[in-house]
């Protein structure tokens, strides 16, 4: 079993979390000396590095609070929709398989494919629907704040 340590500062966890991704652009671009302290067969592919969600807002990450990072495997069947909601963090989403239109309140909808990853909208209300009829399954990870939520349902606009 992995003993993992508990950060007690949002700096600490911060800092963790860089040190990550650090070690994860170094093994995936073959630079750097951390990398070859690992096995050959580790190969590492970034698959999102943003600095906005996607309708182009600054991620801002919330300072009220302890942190508290959320993932989730989110299963939606055909037909399915995720219901009018909006995210009170930055939240980041992977398409593991099927294809997720999502629509804006009062703006665009954008299309998500098997194998796309991008950061949700934050503060803004939006509805995930399945396309076709293969299932949606994707992961979901919210940058969130202990015992709050980081998803709020709201009224479909009529």
């Amino acid at each position: 079993m992995h003993s993992f340590p508990r950060f007690r500062s949002r700096f600490a966890l911060v800092a963790a979390f860089a040190a990550g991704l650090t070690f994860l652009n170094t093994a995936a671009n073959g630079r750097g000396e951390s990398a070859a302290e690992y096995s050959k067969a580790v190969r590492a592919t970034t698959i999102l590095r943003t600095t906005t969600d996607v309708a182009g807002a600054s991620l801002a990450y919330p300072t009220q609070g302890e942190a508290e990072v959320s993932g989730l495997v989110v299963e939606l069947p055909p037909g399915g929709e995720t219901g009018w909601h909006h995210h009170t963090v930055p939240c980041f989403a992977y398409i593991l398989s099927g294809e997720i239109a999502v629509t804006q309140k009062d703006g665009p909808t954008r299309t998500f494919r098997a194998g796309d990853a991008f950061a949700e909208l934050v503060g803004l209300e939006h509805n995930g629907r399945t396309v076709g009829t293969t299932p949606v399954r994707l992961v979901f990870f919210a940058a969130g704040v202990k015992g709050q939520p980081f998803t709020v349902k709201t009224a479909a606009p009529q």
